[in-house]
């Protein structure tokens, strides 16, 4: 995941950066970091929003079907 996608993520979410920070178990300081490019994003961060994402367009999709 890109420092990019990261931070489009977390807005997508519409969460602050210390919300995010608290989702994911981390200091505001390492999200600055990953949305900098300074730190890569965790593997498991990564894994955890692009489930986030897909769970988010099944569900979407579902309520355009019903």
């Amino acid at each position: 995941m890109t420092p990019q996608e990261f931070k489009q993520e977390r807005q997508r979410l519409a969460l602050t950066i210390k919300a995010m920070a608290e989702r994911i178990g981390v200091s505001e300081q390492a999200i600055w970091y990953y949305e900098t490019g300074k730190r890569k994003v965790p593997q498991p961060v990564a894994l955890l929003l692009n489930s986030q994402q897909l769970y988010d367009k099944l569900l979407a999709e579902k309520e355009r079907g019903a």
